[in-house]
């Protein structure tokens, strides 16, 4: 089977318009699409997805991502389940920690045991089951039957074994050297195993930073922000080491912290620029071939074919643009990267 493509599509724009691009991502040929919940910086994210559904016929839909600290997990089983309805087994559900949710409205992000919980409810109240919550039990007079797909966006380890215990799937940032990924699958294994669970029943879906441009050069320039974020985490650090890769003799600016809403999300991307001038060239360069496929149409469809042998199966596809639909990105892989791989359009 070749290897699953999907494009993140913010919905940054009226939900007509939303739907009209996923509609555009159906018939380029990708096999999914991934929408921000981030409510102060797109559209509600199950509206638009409901929407999109209504609309297409074979292309997957994703939240990517919700989360359980501005949305309760039930409200999320309820919404989960209800989209299902609209277009069966093309509804998926992507959970994470919710960075630009929480952070815009002053609470934490989720923790790692809040996205466990969530999925476990989620799940249970989805199947049918009764919950207690505290004094309270309750059930969803609407679950039972099919249950949507819940997937864990898991950047660090723990996570990623809490994804291979108790979700369907796992969303991974870890970029897509072949080190990292075995060591990331290892541990989603791991968290299976411990639950007696399957490891091949948990499919893992790597997270791709794309950025395509006929120039390779102007296209690492666009990214790097987007490759600065990563050396400001520690978990990415992990899997960057884990590549062959240590860039701490860099000091970084003060000012990347203060960007809002953040460094990927930044509504002054001239700005994030600007902080991010120190990354010499030669650095940008291997971050960005470790982080996905950044470079013009030919060099990424190369990129892919070394990805699928390789051995991954699902690519997720993560553009600089947060509140723009990737227009560009989409019109490369129609008209040249999907050719270049043998499928052109998507089969009805």
């Amino acid at each position: 089977m070749a290897i699953k493509i999907d494009l993140r599509v913010p919905p940054c724009k009226p939900v007509p318009e939303v739907t009209a691009f996923v509609q555009e991502c159906e018939d380029a040929g990708f096999d999914g699409v991934g929408m921000l919940d981030s409510q102060m910086l797109e559209r509600d994210v199950f509206v638009s997805m409901a929407h999109a559904l209504l609309n297409t016929k074979t292309i997957k839909v994703a939240s990517a991502v919700t989360n359980p600290v501005t949305r309760h997990p039930s409200v999320l089983a309820s919404a989960a389940q209800t989209v299902s309805e609209i277009a069966p087994g093309r509804a998926q559900i992507w959970m994470g920690r919710g960075y630009s949710s929480a952070n815009v409205v002053g609470i934490p992000p989720a923790t790692v045991r809040q996205m466990r919980d969530a999925t476990v409810m989620m799940k249970e109240l989805m199947a049918g089951s009764e919950i207690d919550f505290g004094e309270t039990s309750s059930r969803m007079k609407h679950g039972g039957g099919v249950t949507t797909p819940v997937y864990i966006a898991a950047t660090g380890p723990r996570v990623m074994k809490v994804a291979g215990e108790v979700a369907d799937g796992a969303v991974l940032m870890t970029g897509i050297n072949p080190n990292a990924v075995a060591e990331a699958r290892e541990l989603i294994a791991d968290g299976a195993r411990s639950a007696g669970r399957n490891p091949d029943d948990i499919e893992t879906i790597f997270t791709c930073t794309t950025i395509i441009r006929d120039d390779v050069k102007e296209a690492r320039e666009i990214a790097r922000p987007l490759a600065v974020q990563r050396l400001m985490e520690k978990t990415y650090v992990r899997w960057l080491k884990a590549a062959g890769m240590d860039f701490s003799e860099f000091e970084l600016p003060q000012g990347l912290w203060e960007l809002y809403p953040d460094v990927p999300h930044a509504e002054d991307w001239e700005k994030a620029r600007e902080l991010c001038a120190f990354l010499p060239d030669d650095a940008l360069a291997q971050l960005c071939d470790t982080m996905g496929l950044i470079g013009s149409p030919e060099y990424c469809a190369e990129r892919i074919k070394q990805a699928e042998a390789a051995g991954l199966e699902h690519l997720y596809l993560m553009t600089d643009q947060t509140y723009e639909f990737a227009t560009g990105e989409l019109a490369a892989f129609k008209n040249r990267i999907f050719p270049a791989l043998g499928r052109s359009k998507h089969p009805a």
